[in-house]
């Protein structure tokens, strides 16, 4: 079966997190249109309702369409958690959640079976990435433990130094005591702080992220421009000015545009 060719992306996060996931792909595809939509009106979804975070991926799906985008990456890993089913059904092109991708990751590099994960509140109450585990691994230990302070912590700025570091402690200790040989990071803006979370678990423990995982997937799936130039528009529900920080530093100031929308304009 043939390949399709893709140019246009779209990547939505309900925050910055899914910039880590927007510049793995960036750096690694060539000619390719990406747009990228973070919902920082309406952050944290891991405090949400199912109902809730489902109809605010819906509508922020409803915006990134009006793009005539081909594939959708659904960056957040709390609306992976609860919409991807909702999205197959109402979209007629390729979506892509990053729990399967991270979870398929971390049953590959643990060696001892004993996998730790830490989330939204919502994503370790979905319990999805246990179950997608579990079906990968079904002699796998799982260890979880919500970690709600550490997107705020990341929205702010926050993501090195005491505080930082005294925050993570909390939430990664008792999966270390757990004797897990690999941590994964259940939220896109996780591996912002990969550098004191590293520097807490230390280095014998694996930190696992979507974001490789989701571009191997992409490469094995579809066929990409071998050259041109990459194009990135940015979208916000809201322009907390930390925001605009954060994408200068993770795509080094190389995007055509950020802009503030309305998703009110936007429903399904």
């Amino acid at each position: 079966m043939r390949k399709k060719l893709i140019k246009k992306i779209g990547i939505f996060d309900s925050g910055a997190g899914g910039l880590t996931v927007l510049k793995k792909l960036r750096k690694n595809l060539k000619g390719v249109e990406f747009y990228y939509l973070g919902d920082t009106a309406r952050l944290p979804y891991g405090t949400k309702s199912s109902e809730t975070i489902v109809n605010y991926t819906l509508q922020n799906v409803d915006f990134l369409r009006t793009k005539d985008i081909e594939i959708l990456i659904v960056a957040c890993n709390t609306a992976s958690a609860y919409s991807i089913p909702h999205l197959k059904t109402k979209l007629n092109i390729p979506v892509y959640g990053v729990i399967k991708a991270g979870a398929k990751k971390a049953v590959k590099v643990s060696e001892n079976k004993r996998i730790g994960i830490i989330g939204t509140r919502a994503t370790i109450l979905s319990n999805s990435y246990q179950d997608e585990i579990k079906k990968l691994c079904p002699e796998c230990e799982i260890f979880s433990n919500p970690a709600p302070l550490l997107v705020p912590l990341v929205e702010e700025g926050l993501i090195e130094g005491e505080i930082a570091e005294k925050i993570v402690s909390i939430y990664v200790m008792p999966l270390i005591e757990n004797k897990i040989d690999t941590l994964v990071l259940g939220c896109t803006h996780y591996p912002v702080m990969k550098k004191t979370i590293g520097k807490i678990v230390g280095e014998k423990i694996k930190l696992v992220d979507s974001a490789t995982p989701i571009l191997e997937i992409l490469k094995k799936s579809f066929i990409f421009p071998k050259e041109g130039e990459n194009k990135t528009e940015i979208y916000v529900t809201d322009y907390p000015e930390n925001f605009g920080k954060l994408s200068e530093k993770f795509l080094e100031g190389n995007f055509d545009k950020i802009e503030h929308i309305d998703l009110q304009k936007y429903r399904s």
